[in-house]
């Protein structure tokens, strides 16, 4: 895999021989002040950037197969990416990406277009085609915003149909992410952006350190990062739902996989509206009574055991403990003893990402304050958690 970072112009250390060998090669875009821009509310940037594939391809780099196209604040999880992209067939025309989760952003822009802050990835014939029409393309459309949808509009005139990938993740939304992390659908992630309009992902963390514990997560065993296990302990009527490398959430009774599968609206879109039918996703109301929240038990930290991953998922404090012990007596609150629960997770195998299914978990005992279970792909011919266990 190669990569350039592609600027309007060169940067001063970078123009005095400085700069970090760890970072990819910079590249100068070609002059674009020759286009027509007449968008009133966008920049002309849009025109430069739109143009990055074409002369990628331009560039004459051996062996290529896909140009992959994200901004500047966008996060891919490569290992994956790589899985998702070796499923399609190269050597034809594949634009690949996914819309906005936000249904007033893909209205305006287009459902039908690969939003680029989630990441677009376009075949290497895909660019060869561009890289011949697009500079006259361009021409056809001054009045747009940005650089996906000049894109997207010379691609369709190419006759190449959006290929939809919801791995990729353009977040065009604001506030708490709690409700997408914990909730991310059974498919590979690949990529997430607009991380500096979200929360702290990890409660006692600052943005760059729950970063840096999100990445480190994802690192260890991207193929099940973010992936969701359901589990029950009827004894208890307890209901644990798991998201690897964020948040297990433990519910104080039985929730179906179908409810648990949609997103809890934490967050805003980009735009500032908080309502269900704004997000092109499955999505539900916060839970509003203290006795029925769930119990959330954070990612502490993950490391390699052997062929799995040992994460520490340490008990969220707050006034909800204290709330929950006034307002649900008698009830306790859900595993009140426990406050860690260590999960072993084994890694999902190469072609998991082909016929994707959610994983399974298993409680396995709990020692003191600490409650440990493990995860991992299903049985073949197993019913899942919820038949397991009801």
């Amino acid at each position: 895999m190669r990569g350039h970072v592609w600027l309007d112009d060169r940067p001063p250390e970078a123009a005095g021989g400085g700069g970090s060998d760890s970072l990819p090669p910079i590249m100068i875009s070609e002059d674009t002040s020759r286009f027509r821009y007449t968008n009133p509310t966008g920049h002309p940037s849009g025109l430069r950037i739109s143009r990055i594939v074409a002369e990628c391809f331009r560039l004459g780099l051996p062996n290529v197969r896909w140009f992959v196209l994200g901004d500047d604040d966008t996060i891919f999880n490569v290992d994956n990416l790589v899985a998702v992209l070796s499923k399609y067939d190269s050597s034809e025309m594949v634009y690949i990406g996914s819309p906005s989760e936000s249904h007033s952003a893909s209205t305006y822009f287009s459902h039908s277009m690969a939003f680029g802050g989630g990441g677009i990835a376009i075949s290497y014939p895909l660019a060869r085609a561009l890289s011949k029409i697009q500079d006259d393309c361009l021409e056809r459309y001054p009045k747009f915003y940005g650089s996906d949808d000049r894109l997207h509009a010379c691609i369709a005139e190419l006759g190449v149909p959006l290929t939809r990938e919801l791995g990729f993740h353009q977040w065009d939304i604001k506030g708490s992410a709690h409700g997408l992390l914990s909730s991310h659908p059974v498919v590979p992630f690949i990529s997430i952006h607009h991380l500096e309009a979200v929360d702290p992902f990890y409660p006692g963390l600052s943005s760059l350190e729950g970063l840096k514990l999100f990445t480190k997560a994802m690192r260890t065993d991207p193929g099940s990062f973010l992936q969701r296990s359901i589990c029950y302990d009827r004894s208890q009527h307890i209901t644990f739902s798991v998201s690897l490398g964020y948040v297990i959430q433990v519910w104080p009774k039985i929730v179906y996989p179908r409810d648990l599968e949609r997103s809890e609206l934490t967050y805003s879109a980009w735009n500032g509206i908080h309502h269900r039918n704004e997000f092109d996703l499955d999505t539900k109301d916060p839970v509003r009574s203290i006795c029925k929240k769930p119990v959330l038990f954070f990612l502490k930290d993950v490391r390699r055991e052997g062929v799995a991953t040992l994460g520490s998922y340490a008990r969220a404090r707050g006034s909800n403990d204290m709330r929950r012990r006034v307002f649900c007596f008698p009830r306790s609150p859900p595993l009140h003893r426990v406050q860690t629960i260590e999960v072993i997770g084994y890694p999902v195998s190469k072609s998991w990402h082909l016929v994707p299914r959610r994983l399974c978990c298993k409680l396995n005992n709990a020692s003191g304050d600490v409650l440990k279970m493990t995860v991992r792909q299903c049985e073949k011919g197993s019913f899942g958690s919820l038949m397991a266990h009801l």
